[in-house]
């Protein structure tokens, strides 16, 4: 089928409301739309809880793909009881804080269904529309190599392909995982406030993660057909910061 739109989701990182003001903006259609969330849905943010939950119901239906994230991948390992405390060292103690709200049994049961979910999802995922191919994951890719031939590694975790000056292949890239603010384009930090996603390339790359754990920072979506974006509105308290 053609897709109206094509959206990818960037990085939400346990920020629920801020999320649902992104959301909402989308008057999303999954019959006619596509969402391809970028995956990072827990940690750093307070309601790592309610994100898990909303991606839990959404999780399968039309219209819906959600990928893994580097973040979504330790905590999968600390679920399995791997490398626990490299989940907790980076942002894992604000989801657990999130589940205190529920009884042991009630929270044991809900992160078996969170485990099952995050295997489910895929690493990568490709749109083939009017003859152009569009490939989406949560970090990047080895420019020239094939999509089904691309490491885990390079797919959950590498920040190379979205600091690279240049990429000339001729899928159109969607990433999440370097959060846009963090980038120095031209020798300034962008700051969140003013983060917006990044087309590069004539289009070819776009970097979809506008920092929405910071302070006054952004959820962001994109339609990579046409580069048309959305973000996130401040939350109340956010709007007070210096």
């Amino acid at each position: 089928m053609a897709y109206r739109r094509i959206l990818a989701v960037g990085d939400i990182h346990g920020n629920y409301r801020k999320f649902l003001t992104l959301w909402r903006q989308l008057a999303f259609d999954g019959a006619r739309d596509l969402a391809v969330f970028l995956g990072d849905y827990t940690d750093r943010g307070p309601e790592s809880r309610e994100v898990m939950a909303w991606v839990i119901e959404h999780f399968g239906r039309p219209g819906f793909v959600f990928l893994r994230g580097n973040h979504d991948e330790m905590m999968l390992a600390a679920c399995l009881g791997i490398e626990r405390n490299l989940w907790l060292q980076n942002g894992g103690r604000t989801t657990v804080e999130s589940l205190r709200a529920l009884e042991k049994s009630e929270a044991d049961a809900f992160l078996a269904h969170w485990a099952k979910t995050i295997r489910d999802m895929k690493l990568s995922y490709e749109v083939v529309q009017d003859g152009q191919a569009y490939w989406f994951m949560h970090a990047g890719i080895e420019p020239g190599v094939p999509l089904a031939e691309q490491e885990e590694e390079t797919l959950l975790w590498t920040r190379d392909f979205a600091m690279a000056d240049t990429y000339d292949g001729t899928p159109v890239v969607t990433v999440g995982h370097t959060p846009v603010p963090y980038l120095s384009i031209d020798g300034s930090v962008i700051p969140p406030i003013a983060a917006h996603p990044l087309i590069l390339d004539d289009g070819r790359r776009i970097l979809a993660d506008t920092g929405g754990f910071l302070p006054k920072g952004r959820i962001s979506a994109v339609d990579v057909l046409t580069k048309r974006y959305w973000r996130s509105k401040l939350l109340p308290e956010e709007r007070g910061l210096a």
